[in-house]
């Protein structure tokens, strides 16, 4: 049995407890890129960020845990 079957193929206990395991770990995927994503575009940004706004070291840390996750 592979994680995409359908519930229908599966014990009774485990279909009732989500039928589209696919669709679970699609979406936990997705999560997990954007939330890389937004990292690296805010690493990338933080010359930048530090030029432009005037800020040091402490202001960038501001950046960094302002990040979700």
């Amino acid at each position: 049995m592979t994680i995409c079957e359908p519930a229908t193929t599966r014990e009774p206990e485990a279909a009732s407890v989500g039928g589209r395991p696919c669709l679970a770990l699609l979406t936990a995927l997705l999560g997990f890129f954007l939330v890389t994503v937004d990292a690296v575009i805010v690493n990338v940004a933080f010359p930048r960020i530090r030029t432009e706004l005037g800020g040091g070291i402490q202001g960038l840390q501001w950046v960094v845990d302002s990040q979700p996750g």
